[in-house]
């Protein structure tokens, strides 16, 4: 499915720019945004494994 790897790929891609502002934030000596990045790196993980346990469902609903 062409859908779900460009989905998966854009999530992975959000994690990626979040970690980097984190480590720019952290050596800036800014601790207190990092909650927010966190936070956020939280979320968009939540979203990834949400995505990845919708489209494999579909998978299987779409094999039958």
């Amino acid at each position: 499915m062409k859908m779900t790897w460009w989905i998966f790929m854009s999530l992975l891609t959000i994690q990626i720019i979040l970690i980097q502002y984190m480590v720019e934030e952290y050596l800036a000596g800014h601790f207190e945004r990092l909650l927010y990045y966190v936070g956020g790196l939280g979320l968009m993980f939540v979203l990834t494994i949400i995505t990845y346990i919708f489209f494999r469902k579909v998978d299987k609903v779409m094999d039958h």
